[in-house]
């Protein structure tokens, strides 16, 4: 096999596997701020040096190739651009497991700030989490001075409660993002589900929620109630210990433990799955 087809056959397996990341949300990290401006390049000079070299085309093919692609890469390059787009990752303190976050924002009577969530184990493909991703609107007279999208996400302030889920204090509120929603075991109908339990004194009813196991105890003697909170190897989000009841909070935008052993509230799990 000549060395001509060997590279085409190379190239043709760069390119689908590009492809297939593609249509499986996963990405090469280091391509993400300068999009598949390298790949196309890498196809526009190999494909351009085998047809000027080769004595079975004429030149003049390779020319009109050049004249057709090198606009798309420019466009393609300058749509890059204009997104703008800026990169910075979050490693979990649980394992090698990470978080990428492409973020932006831009101006025009309002700003609007966009999210974008990336798993990544070492660094170099991410996965990108499906309907995690973050937008928020801060109008103009409401917008605070300095306010970038760092600020706005509430960035080197993420939590880590879980192995699986990072909670940010955005300036619209909290907002959790979940690396593995496989996991997820609970949404917020469970949650409702459960406050009326816990409402009706339904002793030794459960539900686990971010890695905390909640159990319903009633004594009918005293006919006090109590949520008890455990975790399995001490993983949840939550410290072990008693607390009286689970609440909406429309404000915040969560369903809180509130009256606990340790301190009186808790986030325990975003009000709408909506992100």
């Amino acid at each position: 096999m000549t060395k001509t087809k060997w590279t085409l056959i190379l190239l043709g397996a760069m390119n689908l596997m590009l492809i297939i990341m593609y249509l499986t949300d996963y990405f090469i990290l280091f391509l993400k701020p300068i999009g598949y401006v390298i790949p196309l390049a890498i196809n526009i000079i190999v494909l351009a040096v085998i047809g000027f070299r080769s004595s079975r085309y004429h030149n003049l093919w390779t020319i009109v190739g050049l004249i057709l692609s090198i606009p798309i890469l420019l466009i393609h390059g300058f749509l890059v651009w204009l997104a703008d787009y800026s990169y910075t990752k979050i490693d979990s303190p649980h394992n090698q497991q990470s978080l990428v976050i492409e973020y932006r924002h831009f101006t025009l009577g309002e700003t609007t700030y966009f999210y974008n969530f990336y798993k990544t184990r070492f660094g170099f493909i991410g996965k990108l989490l499906d309907d995690q991703s973050i937008r928020m609107m801060v109008q103009g007279i409401d917008h605070p001075v300095g306010l970038g999208a760092e600020d706005a996400l509430g960035l080197a302030g993420e939590k880590w409660i879980t192995k699986n889920i990072v909670r940010f204090s955005t300036w619209q509120g909290m907002k959790e993002v979940h690396l593995n929603l496989s996991q997820s075991l609970v949404n917020a109908a469970d949650i409702e589900a459960f406050i009326d339990m816990a409402e009706n004194k339904v002793s030794g009813q459960t539900i686990t929620v971010n890695g905390n196991r909640l159990e319903i105890g009633y004594d009918e003697l005293s006919g006090q109630s109590w949520i008890e909170v455990s975790s399995d190897y001490d993983e949840g989000a939550i410290p072990r210990q008693q607390c009286s009841r689970v609440v909406p909070n429309e404000e915040r935008g969560y369903y809180m433990l509130e009256e606990c052993t340790h301190q009186w509230e808790y986030p325990l799990y975003p009000m709408t799955e909506s992100r």
